[in-house]
């Protein structure tokens, strides 16, 4: 086990299409402020540099790219996820991302939808560990060029495809990858290995996160036969007591849906993997406050739509409390709506802070009714 991983970040949470967007990454910064925790973003396709400049345009990069993340103490923490299926375009987007600030680029191998396999990328490249390491090369050299040594490149992969979940399967795209993958200057190739299989045909991608079985025997048997080599193991981890565990074989973990669930799961892991004291945890309504003042500042610079930037506060808080805040936010935010070019609406001028803050206090309102409701029955049925 090559513990090169720097730093403390021994925790990830997974890259997850419309949901590890800036927006989400930032209120997991406010929920876990201590810099513990690698944040990946979605996936951008490496086309949107080489072909469509989104380097160039603030507005679109921003819906993409953590920049306030790049900017800040925390920038080693900020993983890039791309898909790519040629070098070439993966050299441009390494290069442009490094330009931007981020020190860590991914290259997904891991992904099984559809339309990511009919622009060959994602999981079906594990089919072709020759070409895969070919575009990861054109990545180490992108991001070694002028001296760049703290840029790292990773691979975030399957344990299988289809019927094949062989260990020689595995092991032959481990080391093609790593061996012809890494340029002459380049660090040492890390890889991610989602410890369940994926199934190009006959599941969507939310199925291949649950049907097929978890298998970290294989992903440890790799470990073991690569020592040099580091690996993050991802993969149904959704207690403390897991993460624990996988903690003590591999350099680190990845975290997914429990995030997506729960993101105060990190304020849990800081508490009991990195020995956070309870008494310096952020609180909710300080999350919440600092949240709303950093979207105020994101839709007045860019537009933003504020069905998008509530969207990471929908699992904000959990049982009946959660279904309430969920829905009379979403309602609130949906009466703010684009009316057409040249139209003005008074409605656009309310801040986003100030729908939350009547959005709390509507469903606190609610939820102290229906407590006292319950308990009225209860009276009643026990008299």
């Amino acid at each position: 086990m090559a513990l090169r991983l720097g730093r403390a970040f021994r925790t990830s949470v997974a890259p997850m299409i419309d949901v590890t967007d800036p927006y989400f990454l930032r209120l997991l910064r406010l929920i876990s402020p201590f810099g513990n925790h690698r944040l990946w973003t979605e996936m951008v396709h490496a086309n949107a540099f080489s072909r469509g400049r989104i380097h160039l345009d603030p507005k679109k990069l921003s819906q993409h790219i953590p920049l306030h993340e790049l900017q800040s103490d925390f920038a080693s923490g900020i993983v890039v996820q791309i898909g790519a299926s040629h070098p070439e375009d993966a050299y441009a987007a390494v290069s442009e991302l490094a330009n931007l600030g981020v020190r860590h680029v991914n290259l997904n191998c891991g992904c099984p939808s559809r339309n990511v396999q009919m622009g060959s990328f994602g999981a079906v490249l594990m089919k072709s560990p020759e070409h895969t390491a070919d575009i990861v090369r054109a990545m180490s050299e992108a991001a070694s060029q002028d001296g760049r040594e703290s840029l790292t490149v990773s691979v975030k992969c399957r344990i299988g495809i289809d019927e094949d979940e062989s260990p020689e399967f595995l092991r032959r795209f481990l080391t093609t990858v790593s061996s012809r993958g890494r340029a002459s200057r380049g660090s040492d190739i890390e890889f991610i290995l989602h410890t369940r299989r994926a199934w190009l045909n006959g599941l969507s991608p939310e199925q291949n996160r649950t049907i097929p079985q978890l298998n970290y025997a294989r992903a440890y048997e790799m470990i073991k036969e690569y020592p040099q080599t580091s690996f993050i193991v991802n993969g149904g981890l959704d207690t403390v007591e897991a993460v624990e565990e996988h903690l003590s074989a591999a350099d680190g973990v990845m975290i997914g849906r429990k995030i997506r669930e729960n993101p105060w799961f990190l304020s849990q892991l800081d508490e009991h993997i990195y020995g956070v004291p309870a008494d310096q945890l952020p609180d909710p309504i300080g999350v919440l406050s600092e949240y709303a003042n950093f979207v105020d500042k994101v839709h007045e610079a860019h537009g933003t739509r504020y069905s998008v930037l509530a969207r990471p506060l929908f699992g904000f808080f959990h049982g009946r409390k959660g279904r309430v805040l969920r829905r009379h936010l979403a309602h609130a935010v949906a009466q703010i709506k684009p009316l057409g070019k040249g139209v003005v609406d008074q409605r656009h001028n309310v801040k986003f802070s100030e729908l939350l803050q009547d959005a709390l206090a509507k469903s606190e309102m609610e939820y102290a009714q229906s407590t006292l409701d319950e308990e009225d029955v209860k009276v009643a049925q026990t008299g």
